[in-house]
């Protein structure tokens, strides 16, 4: 068997040994073992296969891996563990033996063991060499044409398709090069044979494909001068001169010509040379289309189809991509209602004048609870053909090779319209080349063999709104703009819903479009009014949800209604109270049927409309009861995840940083680093949010783990965009639970409320909402959450100017501390404490405390360690110790960078001014001031202050007197504003001296 014989055999590589695996790359990324296909799973596993399959059994390292997969700014978070995860799924559906590995691993990187034949890829590279040699060893052009049809035989679709990542683009550029030059080889072997009449509309349709291809340009010539066509011949040579001169302008004139094979074998066209030779035109096979049975005409395109001309574009290339040796196959997916079947008919109309022999159209019904039989359809198809009924088969296999007989001749257009499978399809597919298969179906038919895809998404806003202005009039929509890009946001852009809503529009002239807002704008009547005459988009949906097993259609439920953008797959699965592995498979089978999507490894979202009718279909079928459980479920992995992720960024024990007693059942995921931890936070702040949020509103949820949640939040993700937020949570929580008598969850929301309006710089506010936390503690419990709430308070009177206040808040809070074990807790509260003592002059107790809170916060790299370092540089600054304490401050900032702990990172920054201000460096001063205010004003106005007082002392010093002046009243302004009274006496101390 040849290299490309197996082309032939469902697309794959030549059959091996039965034991061997077999690999495809031209194409969707495909694997075989003993002639039959593997599931490779999501994308981003095939682009690893693809990664590793490319480098030939050399060793890829896992950092290449997954620059290869992942442009920069689609990188997952921990994109090495996502790597692994990979790796370890494509061993399970490779195999993996002890005795014979496949895929090993070889240090920090891994190896796919196969022979380099066994990809498809082997002999296509290598079908242009071994032509060559065909022919230098006394072989025919016949031969060596073989050999290169052969090796094009191998490319079912474009390489690699659906992969999007670097290294995938690279080798899909790499083999379209490898496919040019095939084809301009083929073409030249065919042109110098002479046994293919039609060669010059292929020529031609290749040369608008590569303009640049001056062997192309030579072989349209030629077919032309042999097709009797002189003139069109010449012109093309005229065409090519035009085109370099345009493109190659920039190049010296000798440069710009044709080629010198261009230009010999223009001459000898004009000369009539009788070595180029003519030849016949074939006769041309067609059926009649009046003998076409109405159900099997294509259908009668909408007169007002609007936009989609990209997906016109791609589809129209997919269909007609000349040079193809077998039928082309492309299959339009998409979300219930997106306009899959207007965009096929109106595409399949559009280029129905290049397939001359025909065309045929058939709506399978996949929709439907009895999807049509393939078998029946090739019944039809037969009839429509001219088979006598009496001459159909019987036998499914005969009458399948009957027609594929029949067809093998023609060059049909066939729309298969609403497929509910790739076995229904699958036998409707012409055997040969030159005819074009357009499915359509609301899932992805994975199992088509050579199928190119297209995901038909939502309309763009613009093509929407025109949708809209094309229904129902440019004077209504230009008297309402507003309204009218409301309507189209109402319907999520998606064409069934706004084709719907403008017709309503269109019949009853006397409504407003902002009467049709006011219609959309309530959810639960959304899809009730999205409905007229026989469009409905409820009912679109209803059919795809109908077909769903119990599981699939619990998980569609259940995930709609947590009010977040996406869903992670961990956290999706403790949603459904499933593993992680099964939620996943269980999620993939509703990206495949286009009722859920997909746009990132393990993250799960719907389509606006599809969820609400998803959370509709919740409140119909799922009890209140059944739908908390599944939050409880989801809320106590959340909790264990933010513990550990908590613990996990400040290096401390969980329990250490749990301020209130309440258990969880979760065992949550751990991290291996404070970048992880903060990572993961970072992405499920939605969800968590919306889970706080739930649980004020649900009784049957615990409010103690919505509070601790919301202390979690507030502890590993600092900044003022997620303080705000935070303090209002907060304040929700403490109202839900003063409401249902829960003291304990009420005096940890407080606390939390009140750190975050500290944070905020909202000083008598915080005072207020910590002193009424102690309070709710009156019993002596919750020894930490008073820790933390003294210490909170010890920072405010600082603040304020209060020393002494403070220092009997700081020791306050370290008894607590130490009395509870909490070591590291206590090393903070040392380190705020000793600043105090410091600003009372007792400087060497100063010292030790902040020292011995350094050592309690050491250890791994910690936001904790951080704010050790911090407070210690800020107490070595009092104690005129400037070397140590910016070294200290430096050591710092390069944790809190790291960590992404913003305020600490602007709170350093004034921290390294005010010491080059102290020593005198001023010009250095100015620049940390001018580098560390943008942090700031996202930060906190009392470090903006802070910094801006900074950089008005060292311009005094560098002779820039009014602008100096400018930022210490700018400062003023801001402590005045925060009431921060030390902060305020300081800075009209320094305007005075500048007067």
């Amino acid at each position: 068997m040849t290299s490309h014989e197996g082309a032939r055999n469902g697309g794959r590589p030549a059959e091996e040994p039965a034991h061997l695996l077999g690999f495809g790359l031209l194409g969707p990324v495909r694997a075989w073992r003993a002639g039959a296909e593997l599931g490779l799973g999501r994308p981003q596993q095939r682009e690893v296969l693809a990664i590793l399959l490319a480098a030939a059994g050399r060793t890829v390292s896992v950092p290449l891996i997954a620059d290869g997969v992942w442009a920069e700014a689609d990188r997952p978070t921990r994109p090495g563990q996502s790597v692994r995860t990979h790796v370890h799924r494509l061993r399970r559906v490779l195999g993996h033996s002890a005795d014979a590995p496949l895929l090993v691993t070889v240090g920090d990187g891994y190896a796919l063991r196969v022979p380099a034949e066994a990809v498809d890829t082997w002999a296509f590279e290598r079908a242009e060499g071994e032509a060559a040699r065909v022919r230098a060893a006394g072989g025919t052009a016949a031969q060596a044409r073989d050999v290169v049809a052969g090796a094009l035989e191998l490319w079912s679709a474009e390489p690699l398709a659906g992969l999007h990542g670097p290294h995938a683009r690279a080798v899909r550029d790499r083999l379209c090069a490898v496919r040019q030059s095939l084809l301009e080889t083929r073409l030249e072997l065919d042109a110098e044979i002479g046994d293919r009449p039609d060669l010059h509309a292929e020529a031609g349709a290749l040369v608008i494909e590569y303009p640049a291809s001056q062997r192309l340009r030579g072989v349209q010539m030629l077919a032309l001068y042999q097709a009797g066509r002189r003139a069109e011949a010449l012109s093309v040579y005229e065409d090519t001169r035009r085109f370099l001169e345009a493109e190659l302008g920039h190049l010296p004139a000798p440069e710009r010509r044709p080629c010198p094979a261009l230009q010999q074998l223009h001459q000898r066209i004009l000369c009539a040379d009788p070595a180029v030779r003519p030849a016949a035109e074939p006769a041309h096979l067609a059926f009649d289309a009046d003998s076409i049975p109405e159900a099997h005409r294509l259908p009668c395109g909408i007169g007002d189809f609007t936009g989609r001309a990209e997906a016109v574009g791609t589809l129209t290339g997919m269909l007609t991509q000349p040079g193809t040796q077998a039928v082309v196959v492309s299959a339009v997916n998409g979300v219930p209602g997106v306009g899959k079947t207007t965009l096929a008919v109106h595409t399949a109309r559009r280029i129905a004048d290049r397939f001359p022999d025909g065309h045929l159209y058939a709506d399978l019904r996949g929709a439907d609870r009895e999807p049509l039989d393939p078998q029946a359809v090739l019944a039809s198809f037969l009839h429509a053909l001219g088979v006598a009924d009496n001459d159909v088969p019987d036998d499914g296999d005969e009458r399948i090779a009957l027609y594929r007989s029949l067809m093998a001749e023609r060059r049909v257009l066939l729309l298969l319209d609403n497929a509910a499978s790739d076995g229904q399809v699958q036998p409707l597919v012409p055997g040969a080349a030159g005819s074009a298969v357009l499915v359509t179906s609301r899932a992805r038919l994975t199992g088509l063999a050579g199928a190119q895809h297209l995901r038909l998404d939502v309309m763009p806003a613009a093509e929407a709104l025109a949708l809209l202005r094309r229904i129902v009039g440019d004077r209504r929509c230009d008297a309402e703009p507003e309204a009218a890009a409301a309507i189209v946001a109402a319907c999520s852009r998606l064409p069934l819903a706004i084709r719907v809503a403008a017709s309503r529009l269109a019949a009853e002239t006397g409504w407003t479009l902002a009467d049709m807002v006011r219609r959309l704008d309530d959810e639960h009547r959304r899809l009730h009014e999205l409905a007229t005459g026989e469009l409905a988009v409820e009912a679109t949906f209803e059919l795809s949800y109908s077909k769903l097993s119990p599981e699939q259609a619990r998980a569609f439920r259940l995930l709609s209604a947590v009010d977040a953008p996406d869903l992670g797959v961990h956290c999706a699965a403790a949603l459904l109270g499933r593993d992680t592995e099964s939620t996943e498979d269980l999620l993939e089978s509703l990206v495949d049927l286009n009722l859920v999507e997909s746009r990132r490894m393990g993250r799960y979202h719907f389509h606006d409309l599809v969820r609400v009718f998803a959370r509709a279909r919740n409140g119909r079928d799922d009890t209140p009861a059944e739908t908390s459980r599944a939050f409880a479920g989801l809320l106590d992995f959340c909790l264990a995840t933010a513990r550990a992720a908590d613990a996990a960024s400040h290096s401390v024990d969980p329990a250490e940083r749990r301020l209130i007693d309440v258990p969880v059942a979760a065992a949550g995921l751990a991290f291996g680093t404070a970048q992880d931890a903060t990572g993961w936070m970072h992405e499920e702040i939605p969800v968590q949010r919306a889970l706080i949020d739930r649980a004020c509103a649900d009784g049957a949820l615990p409010l103690a783990q919505a509070a601790d949640l919301v202390d979690k939040l507030n502890n590993v993700l600092p900044g003022v965009t997620h303080q705000t937020e935070v303090t209002a949570q907060a304040a929700r929580v403490a109202e839900a639970a003063a409401a249902r008598g829960d003291r304990t969850a009420e005096a940890l929301a407080r606390y939390v409320r009140g750190n975050a309006l500290w944070h905020a710089s909202s000083f008598a506010e915080a005072e207020s909402e910590l002193r009424r936390s102690i309070a709710l503690c009156a019993d002596g419990s919750d020894a930490r959450l008073r820790g933390w709430a003294h210490l909170t308070l010890c920072a405010g009177a600082r603040v304020g100017g209060r020393t002494d206040e403070a220092v009997g808040h700081g020791e306050a809070s370290v008894r607590l501390f130490r009395a509870a074990g909490a070591g590291t807790a206590e090393g903070t509260a040392l380190g705020e404490l000793a600043f105090n003592y410091a600003r009372q002059g007792r400087l060497t107790e100063a010292r030790d405390a902040a020292e011995r809170g350094a050592r309690l916060v050491g250890g791994e790299p910690s936001v904790s360690k951080a704010i050790g370092l911090y407070y210690l540089a800020r107490v070595l600054r009092l104690c005129d110790d400037a070397d140590a304490s910016l070294q200290r401050a430096q050591e710092a900032l390069e944790l809190f960078r790291t960590l992404n702990v913003t305020a600490f990172e602007a709170a350093t920054g004034v921290l390294m001014a005010d010491l080059h201000v102290q020593t005198g460096r001023h010009r250095l001063a100015a620049d940390v001031a001018e580098t560390f205010l943008p942090v700031a004003r996202r930060t906190s106005p009392v470090l903006e202050g802070s910094l801006l007082r900074a950089l008005g002392c060292s311009l005094d010093r560098l002779g820039q007197h009014t602008r100096a002046r400018t930022c210490l009243e700018a400062a003023l302004d801001l402590f005045e504003q925060r009431r921060a009274q030390a902060d305020i006496d300081q800075t009209r101390a320094l305007l005075a001296d500048l007067a």
